[in-house]
């Protein structure tokens, strides 16, 4: 290995599964002595020391500190190592991108982040995270790197690698893009593509705040909606891989005509187009607002910090938009029963208004959880940096779970 570069090394593909089920188990448990991996994993001693073997010898896991004595020698607890191998990570969204490096335990070790705009061509915003890619594994040596990630938007040819023909970004030309071939060409890395909302639920479900549960509705709110659902511990696909599943739920029979050809659907009313359509609509009615003239645009993060700040017509534009978002989530959650709902993206991540209104309007139809046992997240574990670190935890649940992703 040279030093001070971090270069492409491929170790999970080549362990055992039993291997691979042990370092699973450390990964998404945490780490335990070799008696609570033993008992967690069924196994007798002897077994898990010979399935040990491999992952230590590949600097996978090590021995990291010393537990409480029950009355012996104090027994050693063993964790992923966090500083051997590491995983890329990308997010390709309409309002920014965002790339990030991750250990194998989906650790934050560096990003960087920008806004998408008309410049943001496909050619342009790939130049910008490649070229960050390469930097970081120039300058960050003593390790490996085992593959990219990418989340993106809908709808993809998951196979070939392909982004098809997304809707609403603002720069042209992103019709059938084979993002897989070109990160491949450039980095030398296999790379794994999928939904951005699918990472995004895989992360919390494996890593963040879903631990040990089974099922996990992962909704990103921005530009559109996008949906990601675990459901008894297996991601679950759409046509195409689309991300819109909740946002073309049909709330209204006879409301707005929506592009997917339905009418009244969820994203018609509560995404971040819907609201800047829905202020529209409120001017012409002569309505004064508090801090602006009311023939300057304003932006969608204007209106949420206005609407904060009791802006009357800012709040009941979002007051109405997030009554309309629970009302569909509500259904949402009757025929999935999650035991996590986590409310991410743009919208949520900067109107608390929002996210506290979604939720209540959710919960008032709550037949399906009388127990109370259903939690709700703003954000996450994970909060802005979800999708990127999901597109980091595709990469390795593809290869210690690939029954999960389907």
């Amino acid at each position: 290995m040279r030093t001070g570069v971090l270069i492409y090394k491929d170790v999970l593909s080549s362990l055992s599964p039993e291997a691979k089920k042990i370092l699973g188990l450390i990964l998404h448990k945490g780490g335990m002595t070799k008696s609570q991996l033993a008992k967690v994993a069924g196994l007798k001693l002897t077994t898990l020391n010979r399935m040990m073997l491999p992952l230590e010898k590949a600097d996978l896991i090590l021995p990291t500190e010393t537990g409480e004595s029950t009355g012996g020698r104090k027994p050693v607890i063993y964790d992923v190592n966090p500083r051997r191998y590491y995983v890329i990570g990308i997010d390709i969204s309409r309002l920014y991108s965002q790339v990030v490096l991750t250990n194998l335990k989906m650790e934050l070790i560096e990003k960087d982040r920008f806004d998408m705009d008309r410049n943001s061509s496909p050619q342009a915003t790939l130049n910008r995270i490649l070229d960050w890619i390469g930097r970081v594994m120039e300058k960050r040596g003593h390790g490996y790197v085992i593959g990219v990630g990418i989340g993106t938007v809908g709808p993809l040819d998951r196979q070939s690698g392909i982004i098809l023909n997304p809707e609403n970004f603002e720069a042209q030309g992103w019709e059938n893009i084979p993002l897989k071939a070109i990160v491949e060409e450039r980095t030398g890395l296999p790379v794994i593509i999928d939904n951005g909302a699918n990472g995004a639920v895989l992360a919390e479900t494996r890593y963040g705040s879903g631990k040990g549960m089974k099922s996990v509705i992962y909704l990103n709110c921005g530009v559109g909606i996008r949906t990601g659902v675990i459901s008894s511990g297996t991601l679950v696909r759409t046509i195409n891989d689309a991300d819109d599943t909740f946002a073309h739920m049909v709330i209204d029979v006879n409301g707005k005509p929506c592009h997917c050809g339905n009418q009244g659907c969820v994203e018609r009313y509560s995404s971040i187009y819907a609201i800047m359509e829905a202020l529209a609509e409120e001017m012409p009615q002569g309505k004064d607002r508090r801090n602006h003239k009311a023939d300057r645009p304003v932006s969608y993060l204007e209106l949420c910090r206005e609407a904060e700040e009791n802006d009357t017509i800012a709040r009941q534009v979002l007051q109405n938009a997030a009554v309309r978002m629970g009302t569909g989530l509500a259904n949402f959650i009757q025929l999935l029963n999650p035991g996590l709902v986590v409310l991410s993206g743009p919208l949520i991540l900067h109107s608390q208004l929002f996210y506290e209104v979604c939720v209540e309007a959710a919960k008032r139809r709550r037949p399906w959880d009388k127990g109370g046992h259903l939690v709700f997240s703003r954000g996450g574990a994970f909060e802005e940096n979800a999708i990127s670190i999901g597109a980091a935890a595709l990469v390795v649940e593809h290869y210690l779970e690939p029954e999960t992703l389907g």
